[in-house]
């Protein structure tokens, strides 16, 4: 993941393979563990500490709990998930062992000998637990089964947990849904969304869909194929601390400075890609023979038209499309100067640069021409002439931080890398009601 929100990190008692860090909520803890076998003759454990989160919904519940003992001779710390509103919940180890952290138990005991041990689901191990009471203010059950620590263990134990509020935030809204966040991700770097946030999150990748369809409609009909596209998903996750902010697509899905986007390539049996791979393989040949000169005013010149030939190919036989919305502002680094300033019949601007560095970063030699669409509250910078160096182009976008906008499309930027032509051409083939339609919310 990337760009993960700032949490509370929780000290371990030794390296658990399970949640790192955890998020602290206000609630009395009550639990205890008891363990018997592996040399333990029967020790109960305290568990006063408590971190993590639970909810319960009409249609669904769901727990991530970690608890621990206070500083003592001995010292447990006790992990455990589960999901849905059932009242009996079975862990084995294979649900253990389920990436998306669902369900989970994990025993960590500190200390000497036989009470320093880690414990957890293997085999046919099996925990059970019996929930007596659930909702938003309180947590009660029981759970008994088997761990394998440095031996089989048997353990019982008690949940006993109760707040004086739950835990609850919301999102901003989208038509009829629930903005508040349950978080099925307690004490993992990113949250759960609302169901506002799932809903809004559909809705713009719908739309944003529709955009690019009649882009990726012609080019496809006359040369081109798709190389890599966006996988439209639901929305699972997002960042923490992004529910008071104006939505941004998820940035787990990151792609050429877009979370939306398509990738496009001409056939290379075509005429046109013939026609620009045609001097790229002659200034190969020429830098070739300049190697063996061993002039080195010749091989800085053979190099610079083998870079221009390959840019010329790349800007006239790809084309990459990515779309943001909702930015603060957008940065563009250029080796050369002369971006262009364009306004746009229907609406916003468009900047064009010819040596925009990759969003991977690298040094001119991986730079290529990108235009960039602007809608919405955006500042436009001032032109340059051709002749400037580098330059750093700032884009300023404005946004309101009302509840009421936070889940609405206040501006788009759209991202198109190929030439100066191709990219005139897909910004006459965008649809752009469907982009209006976005930005009016319908």
């Amino acid at each position: 993941m990337r760009n993960f929100g700032r949490i509370v990190a929780l000290p371990l008692l030794a390296a658990l393979p399970t949640l790192a860090v955890a998020q602290h909520i206000a609630a009395a803890s009550e639990s205890t563990i008891t363990v018997t076998g592996g040399g333990i003759p029967g020790e109960t454990y305290h568990l006063p500490q408590m971190y993590g989160d639970w909810f319960v919904t009409g249609t669904d519940a769901s727990a991530h709990l970690t608890m621990r003992t206070l500083p003592g001779a001995h010292q447990a710390q006790m992990t455990i998930a589960w999901d849905g509103k059932a009242l009996t919940q079975t862990i084995d180890a294979a649900k253990n062992a389920d990436v998306s952290g669902k369900y989970s138990f994990f025993l960590n005991l500190n200390s000497l000998g036989a009470y320093g041990q880690l414990a957890e689901l293997r085999g046919s191990d099996l925990i059970t637990v019996t929930i007596t009471k659930m909702d938003n203010l309180a947590l009660e059950g029981a759970f008994s089964g088997s761990l394998t620590g440095t031996a089989p263990l048997r353990i019982t134990g008690t949940i006993k947990l109760h707040r004086d509020a739950p835990a609850n935030k919301p999102t901003g809204t989208f038509g009829n849904c629930d903005p508040v966040i349950h978080d099925k991700l307690a004490g993992a770097e990113w949250r759960s969304p609302s169901e506002c946030e799932v809903k809004f999150d559909a809705y713009v990748r719908k739309g944003l869909t529709a955009v690019l369809q009649p882009v990726i409609g012609y080019l496809t009909a006359h040369g081109w194929g798709v190389t890599t596209q966006v996988e439209v998903q639901p929305l699972t996750s997002i960042p923490r601390h992004t529910e008071a902010k104006p939505f941004q697509l998820n940035e787990q899905q990151m792609h050429q400075s877009g979370a939306f986007y398509v990738s496009l390539g001409l056939d290379k049996n075509s005429p046109i890609y013939r026609q620009y791979d045609q001097p790229v393989q002659v200034a190969m040949q020429n830098f070739a023979a300049t190697l063996k000169s061993m002039d080195p005013a010749e091989m800085t010149a053979a190099q610079e038209r083998l870079h221009e030939a390959t840019k010329a190919e790349e800007e006239h036989t790809t084309c990459t499309i990515s779309i943001a919305i909702n930015q603060a502002g957008v940065g563009i680094s250029s080796f050369k100067g002369g971006h262009t300033v364009t306004p746009l019949p229907h609406g916003g601007f468009a900047v064009s640069a010819p040596y925009v560095q990759a969003p991977t970063g690298g040094d001119m030699g991986a730079a290529q021409r990108v235009t960039y669409v602007f809608l919405g509250p955006f500042t436009p910078p001032a032109p340059s002439g051709p002749g400037t160096l580098d330059e750093n182009i700032t884009v300023k976008g404005t946004l309101s931080l009302a509840p009421a906008k936070l889940l609405s499309v206040q501006n788009i930027r759209i991202r198109i890398q190929t030439g100066a032509e191709m990219a005139q051409q897909v910004i006459n083939l965008i649809d752009w009601s469907a982009l209006q339609q976005l930005m009016a919310g319908k």
